[in-house]
């Protein structure tokens, strides 16, 4: 994992996730090495929290350090939990001639508006938050698109796992979804207004869809979290699922808890995923993979033209993602500032007055665009959204990001 300046930082939670019928080969092994290690008499590990829906255990461990060290693994260089996982796979490998449990780590999700900052040395990990990729976003008056008339609905869904939605005139009748709860009045963070921003350009662009909103990006968001919340989705039927939030593995291979809620959806829900605002980063770390889009049955799709946008030969589609403008919150926000630009000195939180509109950028954007064009011309019944996707995206198998265009007359 990689730093990346001007975020909301939180700690990588110290859980490991587990396929059920390998859960209790990893407690047996975690009592064994404790007993090995002869030292304190406590287990390892809290109490397994199960999943049916994701046939995936979540095991905690309340003391990472001293479970690496009973497994072998003291090396103060590594991250905990990594240490842990490599030792527990050495030793199941080594034992069972190479097999090892089905094994991976909770991760930390973070929402896709990326910054740049010059001299920055890394990719935003999981759950490192960072605020537009061309700035934080900008209080605008309500613009005129805002007065056109809602188009009767059509029967096609887009389901957003992303924040909680704030109460939106523009945005009525048109999701579902957990109630806005009401706030103190005070100056709320500016990622608060991540989902209402993406459900505006949805709306905006497909008028007739309906929005079914799960959130899972809220406080501290991790990966158990958000499978949840996407097999949920899938479960209710939703045509498109926009996932406007990455997270990074080292070794580049796609998270496990990920992998296994996008294996229980339908092949007919179209999943459309934010390629990630690193594409400033040098020494080949623009064409970092960021989850969920770098996974091949997702539609990765990167802002066209941004250079914050990443690269790489895993992204379908590019969008427009710069300057865009939506619905957003209204009253006082508290957005960052870099009061030096380029220049060495942090980025600090102002308050900011807000009404209802705002610009911002950011692949976040870009993919809601994509989902919007994709639930626009999905015809219950006769058009599925899977066979509009691969029209639309059929120029991909050459290899290069299909640009799409929101403008584009549906056919």
């Amino acid at each position: 994992m990689f730093n990346l300046d001007f975020m909301t930082s939180v700690a990588e939670p110290t859980q490991l996730v587990v396929a059920l019928p390998h859960l209790g080969l990893l407690l047996t092994a975690l009592d064994e090495a404790r007993e090995r290690a002869a030292s304190d008499p406590g287990r390892l590990y809290a109490t397994p929290q199960t999943s049916d829906v994701l046939d995936l255990a979540l095991v905690t461990l309340p003391e990472p350090e001293r479970a690496a060290t009973a497994l072998g693994a003291p090396d103060q260089n590594r991250p905990a939990l990594d240490r842990i996982l490599a030792a527990v796979r050495a030793g199941f490998g080594e034992r069972y001639h190479g097999w090892t449990p089905l094994l991976g780590k909770n991760r930390i999700m973070g929402q896709v508006h990326g910054r740049k900052k010059p001299g920055v040395s890394g990719a935003a990990p999981a759950g490192e938050v960072s605020h537009g990729g061309g700035g934080a976003p900008r209080a605008v008056a309500r613009p005129a698109w805002a007065g056109d008339p809602g188009a009767a609905p059509n029967g096609v869904t887009v389901g957003l796992v992303d924040t909680a939605m704030c109460n939106h005139e523009y945005l009525t009748g048109a999701w579902t979804g957990p109630y806005p709860g009401a706030g103190d009045g005070g100056p709320v963070p500016a990622e608060t207004g991540h989902a209402t921003f993406i459900a505006g350009l949805v709306r905006r662009y497909a008028p007739g869809a309906g929005l079914r909103v799960y959130p899972a990006l809220d406080g501290t968001a991790d990966g158990w979290t958000a499978a949840h919340q996407i097999v949920a989705a899938g479960r209710a039927g939703v045509d498109v699922l926009n996932l406007s939030f990455v997270c990074y593995t080292d070794d580049g291979a796609g998270p496990l808890l990920l992998a296994t809620a996008l294996q229980r959806l339908s092949r007919d829900t179209v999943v459309v995923a934010a390629a990630g605002n690193h594409g400033y980063l040098t020494d080949g770390r623009a064409r970092k993979p960021a989850f969920p889009a770098a996974f091949a049955e997702v539609v990765a799709v990167g802002a066209e033209g941004a250079p914050f946008s990443a690269q790489g030969p895993w992204i379908t589609a590019t969008a427009p993602g710069t300057d865009l403008e939506s619905t957003y919150l209204t009253g006082p926000v508290s957005v960052w500032e870099d009061p030096d630009g380029d220049g060495p000195a942090p980025a600090t939180r102002h308050e900011k007055i807000f009404q209802g509109y705002a610009r911002w950028s950011g692949t976040s954007f870009a993919a809601a665009v994509v989902s919007a064009m994709i639930a626009e011309r999905t015809v219950p019944g006769r058009i599925s959204a899977a066979e509009v996707a691969a029209r639309l995206l059929a120029p991909a198998a050459e290899g290069k990001p299909v640009p799409l265009d929101p403008r584009t007359p549906a056919r």
